[in-house]
């Protein structure tokens, strides 16, 4: 079959708001998740493309594409923030490709799917893990696989007016049997354009070596990959990092895992592939100061790399706790200091505005902050996205939320959710206040400057900065 996938149009404006905060910043990366599902459908003998539009293609090159390719299946991915868009893309191609079976997944049809299948442009929702439901789906509507869709596991649709949802996928154990995501179809690695905090060289590939998330955060949607740790094998992760830079030209790689260092023997292996790569690839990976230690710090920097991301969320314990972070201000502290003697940077995330935040919890953030050898700092503005725990708990007491309009965590001016201590109009100052304390100290530029080491990355910088100044 002709399958198209698509992540849809999302600009600068939809993102950071009127004012197109950090426009010049955007974290524009491939769709990996689209990839994967376009590897085990060509593996199967589908003919399939992928129209990435996060790298500002507009909603002309939609139709175009529709047009020109004539799919017998349209797939869209949508988290909360893009899913308005991806109806209006739907609903866009039906007037071009009638015929075709359109489908929808990501977190926002999982978390919420009577809300994804009352927008009735959706033929089929996969709920979950995509890849072994997608490929059933397409064998079904090719008249291949399950006769009944009601047998494949993982779905939702509309009958009769309601919505059947079949039993929940099982999730994939052997995560090593899933292809590699097909790179192939996406644009060259180096029309895209990360965010500057996040490399040295370009191009950066982003790779994901793990799914499932043991840790119970409240402001996060475990939905997708659920709570359950599944890793590759290091052989099958060397084996991509190998593929990425020898056929993509990837000159630095970003694991992209939530906590890429949670199995130690794993990452052991690992960091011994990475070291006898030559010439030598610098990375940088996600984890938690909870699954770290100075040894491994160590052992990671001697392979090359050079950053981590932490999220330390907030400076305050009692906010920390009603996060379900299971972590303390002073184990932030520390893991900061171990990954700074180990001679890696650290870049942090903040998460801002949660229900039991106060203007003293977030100054107590933004000082704390401030205090640290930190060499990015993001402060997130809290949504209470469908799929988390808040979300749940809010909805319980009350609260609805209209995700009709922006939720974007960078849009300041959109506010969502609001916490019950906190005046509006002082948190939306707080929001733009953050980045600017923390990033235009003088002493913080002298130490950005100090430690530069290629011109990929000082012009990045000098994005940053100029971002940060226009807020």
């Amino acid at each position: 079959m002709k399958i198209l996938l698509i992540d849809v149009p999302f600009g600068a404006e939809e993102i950071g708001g009127e004012r197109e905060t950090f426009a010049d910043v955007l974290n524009v990366i491939p769709a990996l998740g689209l990839a994967y599902l376009a590897a085990v459908a060509e593996r199967e003998g589908h003919e399939v493309r992928i129209l990435d539009c996060a790298r500002g293609l507009g909603w002309d090159t939609v139709e175009q594409e529709g047009r020109a390719f004539a799919p017998e299946v349209v797939g869209f991915t949508a988290t909360t923030p893009t899913f308005s868009n991806a109806v209006r893309a739907a609903k866009l191609l039906r007037e071009i490709v009638p015929r075709a079976t359109f489908i929808v997944g990501g977190p926002h049809p999982t978390a919420v799917p009577e809300h994804a299948a009352s927008a009735g442009v959706f033929d089929y929702l996969v709920l979950g893990e995509g890849e072994v439901t997608f490929l059933e789906l397409l064998g079904h509507l090719a008249g291949a696989g399950p006769t009944n869709a009601e047998d494949i596991p993982g779905l939702a649709y509309r009958r009769d007016g309601q919505l059947v949802m079949t039993p929940p996928r099982t999730r994939i154990k052997d995560l090593s049997s899933i292809p590699f995501p097909a790179r192939h179809l996406l644009p060259p690695l180096k029309v895209y354009r990360p965010t500057p905090a996040s490399y040295r060289k370009l191009p950066l590939a982003h790779i994901m070596t793990s799914r499932g998330c043991p840790s119970r955060c409240n402001f996060c949607d475990r939905s997708i990959f659920g709570e359950k740790y599944r890793a590759r094998g290091a052989e099958n992760v060397l084996a991509e990092v190998e593929e990425v830079v020898s056929k993509h030209g990837a000159r630095e790689i970003r694991f992209f895992d939530d906590t890429f260092t949670l199995n130690r023997k794993r990452l052991e292996r690992i960091c011994q592939g990475m070291r006898a790569l030559r010439p030598r690839i610098p990375w940088t990976c996600l984890t938690k100061v909870d699954c770290v230690d100075l040894d491994m710090l160590r052992m990671m920097r001697d392979s090359g790399c050079w950053q981590v991301l932490y999220g330390l969320e907030s400076g305050d314990d009692d906010v920390l706790a009603t996060l379900g972070k299971k972590t303390t201000v002073e184990m932030n502290r520390r893991a900061v200091t171990w990954a700074r003697q180990a001679g890696i940077r650290v870049r942090a995330d903040f998460l801002v505005g949660s229900p039991s935040e106060t203007m003293e919890s977030l100054e107590h953030t933004l000082e704390f902050a401030k205090s640290l050898p930190l060499d990015f700092a993001h402060f997130n503005k809290f949504v209470p996205f469908p799929g988390t725990a808040f979300y749940r708990q809010l909805v319980e007491q009350g609260h609805r939320f209209d995700f009709s309009g922006s939720s974007s965590t960078l849009d300041h001016d959109a506010l969502v959710f609001v916490p019950p201590a906190i005046d509006p109009e002082a948190y939306r100052r707080f929001l733009d206040k953050s980045y600017k304390e923390f990033y235009l100290r003088p002493s913080y530029v002298l130490r950005r400057v100090l430690g530069l080491r290629t011109f990929t990355e000082l012009w990045g910088q000098v994005r940053g900065f100029l971002a940060i100044r226009s807020i």
